[in-house]
């Protein structure tokens, strides 16, 4: 018998593939089901009412792992201006790859089969939530759109008093000059006068 790497369980043995029978490896390959469905599950929730939120560049770009395809995916899908939560992780768990890499861990991991199907998106989920995602995102748009120019509003008010009180310290100064030049005119007539 070979040397055998075990990704589940993140270390080499040397006693083959009889690995994957342990009780060892079948409690971690629990642990990391249940962790991974936990992230499926949260999607799933999703699916009818899909949450779309602005863009965040504050935040890095979320990843998830995949553990049946050994890849690090892209929880959400963005666009630059608008993100779509889960978007990234049911794209990826609806792929024919992803179905054939979740088969081939199964098999080589022996996990329990009664959990392999609630890993899976079916082309029915995904229409049906990019139909969802259209909607929210169009209702989403409107609603920037209203709150821009709410925005753009508020700026005119704002640029309009602005203005008002300009025109009139204006109008006070000239006043003043006109005043000042009046005066001065009578004190220079009150001065030749004498």
């Amino acid at each position: 018998m070979g040397a055998f790497y075990c990704s589940v369980c993140k270390q080499t043995t040397f006693s083959g593939k009889s690995h994957i029978f342990g009780k060892s490896h079948q409690s971690r390959l629990r642990v990391v089901l249940l962790k991974f469905l936990e992230k499926v599950k949260e999607a799933r929730r999703t699916l009818k009412k899909p949450q779309v939120e602005k863009c965040d560049w504050t935040q890095p770009n979320q990843k998830f792992w995949c553990y049946c395809c050994q890849l690090e995916v892209d929880k959400n899908v963005t666009d630059g201006n608008t993100t779509v939560l889960y978007g990234g992780l049911i794209e990826h768990m609806a792929t024919q790859e992803h179905r054939k890499n979740t088969h081939k861990f199964w098999w080589e991991n022996r996990a329990d089969q009664k959990l392999k199907d609630k890993v899976f998106f079916s082309e029915e989920e995904t229409d049906r939530f990019k139909a969802e995602v259209e909607k929210v995102l169009e209702t989403f748009v409107e609603k920037d759109d209203e709150l821009i120019k709410q925005e753009a509003e508020v700026i005119r008010a704002q640029e309009k008093r602005r203005q008002e009180f300009l025109e009139s310290l204006t109008e006070h100064e000239v006043e003043l000059e006109s005043s000042n030049d009046h005066k001065n005119a009578n004190s220079c007539a009150g001065d030749a006068a004498r």
